[in-house]
């Protein structure tokens, strides 16, 4: 006979999915700059070869330490298989905790739905002045990361703030991270230091819990990121109004599986601005970091020395030349009748 119960981690990862989509894919991506909303997505950082990218690295890491959960391991070589589960349980908690690129996509969506622009460090502008002067030498915690993505949660409406009380333990984290505890058949227990006044005990059922609240949060970010790109794919080889003053036209880039990697933008002087990140390193062509301005800089080559109407970048009486899309022979034209 057939159940339909749920098992924590299911019950979960629907829930945080459900929480993440509309942070994910917003009403309204246009507003605010669609190419702000693309750079979060894609965690523009600049030029990269092929090999530097450890959010790849990272997710088959967990996918591998997930795997032995499903594995018979010899009884000669592991004396205790329910411990050996949560001895690796706590390596994929810890490291599920100290991924830094769900947490930089998350902060630079909502800083996105707060008009507050994009950074690849999406957190600096929200620490004190005594922070950001330590800032190179210590880098910012992932409490600190917790607590600047709750307050803008917060300001935003977006609920999202209650996930992280889930599965976020800072104590439970440090004593993984100092290798400070034991495990015993009871319970998992941390002296705290030398003297064990600080010492703690977790029951074995409240760590599962965050264990699997952990894992629930990362697979919910790996696949609302991943539908969340599969629906901007179907808009590939488009030609999609961009900026009204000079006209430019936004096409998304997918990759061999229709999967959104990147964008252009088509402008009508024959130029384009690049944007793609790929297995083979990423590509960023006319196209920069604003940190200043927390935006992305777009490079629109020659204006015209005496522009019509039309566009700052098309001559008096000429015609706009726009590039072709991207695996066709279409080259695509100004038109406001064009919805994303």
């Amino acid at each position: 006979m057939k159940t339909n119960s749920k098992t924590l981690f299911e019950i979960k990862r629907d829930e945080y999915i459900e929480l993440f989509s509309p942070l994910f894919l917003p009403e309204d991506p246009v507003s605010h700059d669609i190419v702000r909303y693309f750079a979060s997505l894609l965690r523009v950082l600049g030029m990269e070869d092929q090999g530097w990218d450890p959010y790849a690295e990272s997710r088959k890491m967990l996918e591998d330490i997930n795997s032995f959960f499903f594995l018979d391991l010899p009884v000669e070589r592991f004396k205790d298989i329910g411990l050996t589960h949560w001895r690796l349980g706590l390596i994929l908690y810890s490291h599920i905790l100290e991924m830094d690129a769900p947490y930089e996509v998350i902060t630079n969506l909502l800083r996105f739905k707060l008009s507050k622009g994009y950074s690849p460090n999406p957190f600096f502008d929200f620490l004190t002045e005594r922070e950001k002067k330590s800032f190179q030498k210590k880098g910012i915690s992932t409490l600190r990361k917790i607590e600047i993505i709750k307050k803008l949660s917060d300001e935003s409406g977006s609920g999202i703030a209650k996930i992280f009380d889930e599965f976020y333990s800072n104590k439970l984290r440090n004593s993984i991270a100092h290798a400070d505890f034991i495990l015993t058949d009871e319970d998992f227990r941390c002296r705290g230091d030398i003297s064990g006044i600080n010492g703690f005990k977790i029951s074995y059922e409240e760590l599962d819990q965050k264990i699997t609240c952990a894992k629930a949060f990362v697979t919910a970010i790996f696949q609302v990121d991943l539908t969340t790109r599969q629906f901007w794919g179907l808009q590939k080889q488009k030609g999609i109004p961009y900026d009204p003053n000079y006209k430019g036209l936004i096409e998304v880039l997918v990759d061999e599986q229709d999967v959104m990697c990147g964008f252009r933008i088509h402008w009508p002087n024959n130029s384009e601005s690049t944007y793609r990140r790929t297995e083979s390193g990423v590509e960023m062509t006319n196209c920069s970091l604003d940190l200043e301005d927390s935006n992305i800089s777009l490079f629109v080559n020659l204006y015209a020395q005496k522009s019509g109407s039309f566009s700052p970048l098309v001559e008096y009486n000429a015609k706009p030349i726009y590039t072709k899309l991207e695996g066709t022979d279409v080259i695509p034209s100004w038109s406001l009748k064009i919805k994303s």
